[in-house]
């Protein structure tokens, strides 16, 4: 019988990771699923694919070098795709040596460790659309445009970025770099807002209640789907050449819009009222509101709005792109509506 190929997933009961993690089993892969400590609860998404007793949960740490060197040994991984460490942009103002500690610092231990010691290994490394500069309205965004990060968050994924490029060029690493744009799905965690928008419907449609609260509804961000995104990141990491990508769909998105779609797959109708910090969504049909503005959400430091150009991921790949948003927000929904059926709430 011939060898499996081994990877290793970084990260892996996150989104992306469980992804991945589904994807690559379905090609013959062993799969390993690093996860941190304290974090073994979060296999819920392991659950929902059908694969947790299929992969091997490896404990990973990347703020330790010795333990990212014991499991990489222990392994000797063909593939590591790295999606660990801190990811919100608010959160970095408040934690930022935590930030650049878990972003910049883990990232370089991790391609020290693959030097040492599975110079063989190849790479993927997330990185993320914040490290860009504020771009011109209409301007995509691609893989030579101007890096300028605002904040924590995009300061140490931007160094992460350049350290996965220098181990790239000086030292001969198959280090591929996806520079991510937002991508969704129903493995995504509550804490993010279109998550929080078609659990709440859920709840809403099955249960009743207080409205969603929301920040401004006329936020928006290039949205893509997590599932598509990390099958595409399979491909680039087999091609010859390791090289950086943009992923993302050219397009934006209002929360606005987003919070329409999900809500009239989920049986509402929607219908928008007032401007600004009075705007509520109402249930046209029944008059219901179903959620309303509240300005505690209303982010001091928000990511300006920007799209990103997949040309070259597209040329390279011939990668079809992303399902549409309305589609991703009814499945989205639409998963909520079964897991609360099935007296799922805690995930």
């Amino acid at each position: 019988m011939a060898k499996s190929n081994k990877a290793l997933i970084i990260g892996g009961t996150g989104q992306d990771g469980a992804h991945i993690a589904k994807q690559l089993l379905e090609q013959g892969w062993d799969v390993y699923c690093g996860f941190r400590r304290g974090s073994a609860s979060k296999t819920w998404r392991l659950i929902h694919l059908g694969i947790l007793d299929e992969v091997t949960l490896v404990n990973i740490n990347i703020d330790e070098p010795f333990n990212l060197t014991d499991v990489i040994k222990s392994i000797c991984p063909d593939h590591i795709y790295h999606f660990a460490g801190e990811s919100f942009v608010a959160d970095s103002f408040i934690h930022p040596v935590t930030t650049l500690q878990a972003n910049s610092m883990g990232t370089l231990f991790l391609l020290e460790s693959i030097r040492h010691i599975a110079p063989h290994s190849r790479l993927f490394f997330t990185s993320s659309s914040e490290v860009f500069a504020v771009p011109e309205p209409g301007t995509l965004l691609n893989e030579d445009s101007l890096v300028d990060p605002g904040n924590p968050y995009a300061i140490s994924k931007m160094t992460a970025q350049q350290l996965v490029k220098m181990y790239r060029e000086k030292y001969g690493l198959h280090a591929s770099i996806g520079i991510m744009f937002n991508h969704e799905g129903p493995l995504r965690g509550r804490n993010f807002v279109t998550r929080k928008m078609t659990y709440n419907l859920a709840r809403l449609k099955l249960e009743g209640g207080a409205p969603i609260e929301l920040g401004s509804l006329s936020a928006s961000r290039d949205w893509g789907s997590a599932e598509d995104y990390t099958a595409a990141m399979i491909e680039t990491v087999q091609q010859e050449q390791a090289d950086d990508y943009v992923f993302a769909t050219g397009n934006l998105t209002s929360v606005r819009s987003f919070l329409s779609y999900a809500a009239s797959a989920a049986g509402f109708d929607p219908v928008f009222e007032g401007e600004d910090a009075t705007e509520i969504c109402i249930d046209k049909s029944t008059g219901a509101t179903i959620a309303q503005v509240a300005e505690r959400y209303f982010r001091p430091f928000d990511t300006s709005a920007r799209a990103g150009d997949t040309t070259k991921l597209n040329t390279h790949i011939d990668w079809k792109g992303s399902r549409p948003v309305a589609d991703m927000a009814s499945e989205m929904v639409m998963v909520d509506i079964d897991r609360r059926n099935k007296g799922i709430t805690n995930v």
